[in-house]
């Protein structure tokens, strides 16, 4: 068997060692990318499979590792980090042969299987629902309802205590002469951080986009967080007082009605800071006096039924579109920055500025739909499927002459 697989291997390399890509043209460069993207899924399975069968028979001792991620690091060439992150799919999958035989079998990327696996060793029943929501959806919306299975199936007070104790910030410099940092916290006190910078954020990028300066999104937040500090350290002691400096953050706050007033959620609520994370819900009652605080409450009072026939939003029908669109609604577009709100039926053909006909996209796609002829078409969920009840799932389609001409 390891014969034919290394004879398999060995073809490979040679099949790929002779390709002339810079003769291939468009459509044969893109069906390169799918071929590596099928062998990519094949090697991450191959190996996050075979890393369990040596950690189950110690195969990775008395090779002067301290541990199996410390072997794997250096057996693989991969950063720590990577190796426990296979190590620890490798020891889930142990007890979810679904997901492994999906992970085996191509039709689950590495990334997915981590998200399945995290939410179904908590929580078995959701296996069969993450893999179907795992067919469509990208792996930040993944992850999400991951994190909503885990916090639904484990006590929040408990796991927020667990994540406060095991909270760090640390800094270094790099070989190259980099500063770098790293830190944990909870979700509500991460949440703080963003809310604080983004304001920031936003304002450079804009600046940066008046004078033609095109930079990454965690550029511009590097130098938010400068100038969050100089913000900071320029202030006066007269101008501070004997008061702890706050920014004026803004958090989004989630959370069912009936678990704001039973004080903490049941299976299938939701109480999460929105475009972080789920937070217990003593945590968003504690957070009412430390933040200004738009608390989109669920089933309460009901955002869908606020329209208006102008092109004017309503404030807080505003607040509704930009808590549920915290990325561009566009599939596999995951920008956050400078999102814009889009009427999905047209202002000029009648379309209300309503919940269901508002959508937040980036600026690229708005002006591909504004004036290129792309379209949003809604996809109804499945029934059963999980975290999408209360969600909308969007196809993006090309005008019908894109499609012919390719």
């Amino acid at each position: 068997m390891f014969d034919r697989l290394d004879q398999l291997t060995t073809e490979l390399e040679a099949c790929f060692a002779s390709m002339e890509v810079d003769c291939f043209d468009a459509a044969r460069a893109a069906r390169l990318v799918s071929s590596g993207e099928r062998v990519r899924r094949l090697g991450d399975a191959i190996r996050t499979i075979g890393v369990g069968q040596v950690e189950r028979t110690n195969g990775w001792k008395g090779q002067g590792a301290k541990s199996i991620s410390e072997w794997l690091a250096t057996e693989t060439d991969c950063a720590r980090y990577e190796a426990q992150s296979v190590v620890v799919l490798a020891g889930q999958l142990q007890h979810l042969p679904v997901t492994q035989a999906a992970l085996r079998s191509g039709t689950l990327s590495g990334a997915q299987a981590v998200e399945v696996a995290r939410g179904a060793i908590v929580a078995p029943n959701t296996e069969t629902q993450l893999l179907n929501l795992a067919k469509h959806a990208t792996v930040r919306d993944l992850r999400d309802a991951s994190s909503r299975v885990v916090a639904a199936a484990t006590d929040e007070a408990e796991r927020h205590r667990q994540v406060h104790k095991s909270r760090y910030f640390k800094s270094w410099t790099d070989l190259d002469g980099s500063f770098n940092v790293k830190g944990r916290m909870t979700v509500a006190n991460g949440a703080r951080v963003m809310a604080a910078l983004k304001p920031l954020q936003e304002e450079i990028f804009k600046q940066a986009r008046k004078s033609g300066a095109h930079e990454r999104p965690e550029a511009y937040a590097a130098d938010a967080l400068m100038a969050l500090c100089e913000k900071a350290t320029n202030k006066q002691p007269s101008e501070t007082g004997t008061k702890s400096i706050r920014p004026n953050a803004v958090i989004n706050i989630r959370v069912d009605i009936d678990a704001l007033k039973r004080g903490h959620t049941e299976h299938g609520e939701i109480c999460e800071i929105a475009g972080v994370g789920p937070i217990p819900v003593a945590t968003a009652t504690e957070y009412l006096g430390e933040a200004f605080l738009k608390l989109l409450v669920m089933d309460g009072t009901d955002i869908r039924t606020i329209a208006h026939m102008g092109r004017a939003i309503p404030a807080k029908l505003r607040s509704a579109v930009e808590e549920r669109d915290r990325v561009c609604q566009v599939p596999t577009c995951d920008m956050t920055m400078g999102l814009e709100i889009d009427h999905i039926v047209p202002f000029a053909e009648g379309g209300a500025a309503s919940l269901e006909n508002l959508v937040r996209l980036c600026k690229r796609h708005h002006l591909l739909k504004t004036h290129d002829g792309y379209r949003l078409i809604k996809i109804e969920a499945s029934e059963g499927e999980i975290c999408v009840a209360k969600e909308t799932r969007w196809d993006w389609r090309a005008p019908p002459d894109l499609k012919r001409t390719g």
